[in-house]
């Protein structure tokens, strides 16, 4: 199921064949998303890039019986990974581990997605960029100021990938009601860290939830990643929740 980030990405009025490239294909998010990308059909190319490790992903991932190309490329290659690219994928850098924000992955992250915008910008500058690299609420203004240094800056093509928060939101919501996640649509705005997370759940169905319940959803949606870290127990992070809210 695309996210509402990828339906706008993919283009009614465009041709119906997508290159998407994902960098950092051979990490925690990249592997499943790259799965999940394969399944869509909307996709025909996938060009599947990181460090080391993307040719042997993309060896696994092109087994899987749909009508799309899959190319893995290390950094030797990043120039012919990106060109002709409608969209890309930016799911590159480090996990969170307990007792850690968002926050404190940017003195890592930040140069790693700095770098990926740079070659971006100058390979496929007329892409859709979708990142994912935490801190998102970082991350994508240091993509945007890449992009405005190279002349290349469009506003409507830059995404800070959050859908995450919408899915938990669906999903914790539902677990109180008693419902089905899938017919439950929250509306979360702001940004994709701790307080800035902010899911409206008077527009919901659901208004009449007493004050202490309503306190805890909220902080649950917004702090709902430490859940996954702390259970993990320092092996990673939301990766696989992660990979759906990109697909």
């Amino acid at each position: 199921m695309l996210s509402k980030i990828a339906t706008r990405s993919f283009s009614s009025s465009a041709a119906s064949a997508y290159k998407v490239a994902v960098l950092g294909a051979n990490g925690g998010i990249g592997q499943p998303l790259s799965l999940l990308l394969k399944l869509n059909h909307k996709v025909t190319d996938l060009s599947l890039y990181d460090l080391k490790g993307a040719p042997g992903v993309a060896a696994d991932v092109s087994h899987v019986p749909t009508n799309s190309v899959v190319k893995g490329y290390n950094p030797d290659n990043i120039k012919e990974a990106l060109s002709g690219s409608d969209v890309i994928v930016i799911p590159a850098g480090v996990p969170r581990k307990p007792g850690m924000t968002r926050d404190d992955l940017f003195n890592t992250n930040a140069s790693i997605v700095r770098d990926l915008a740079k070659a971006s910008a100058d390979y496929a500058p007329n892409a859709n960029v979708l990142i994912i690299s935490n801190p998102v609420n970082s991350t994508v203004p240091i993509v945007a100021e890449v992009f405005k240094s190279k002349g290349t800056y469009n506003p409507k093509k830059l995404f800070g990938v959050t859908t995450l928060d919408v899915l938990r939101a669906s999903r914790f919501v539902s677990e109180i009601a008693g419902t089905n996640p899938v017919n439950e649509k929250v509306t979360v705005v702001g940004g994709h860290s701790g307080v800035t997370i902010v899911p409206l759940l008077s527009q919901t169905n659901h208004k009449s939830l007493d004050t202490e319940t309503r306190d805890g959803l909220i902080n649950r949606i917004q702090f709902g990643g430490d859940e996954v870290v702390k259970a993990k127990d320092g092996a990673g992070s939301a990766t696989l929740s992660m990979a759906q809210a990109g697909a």
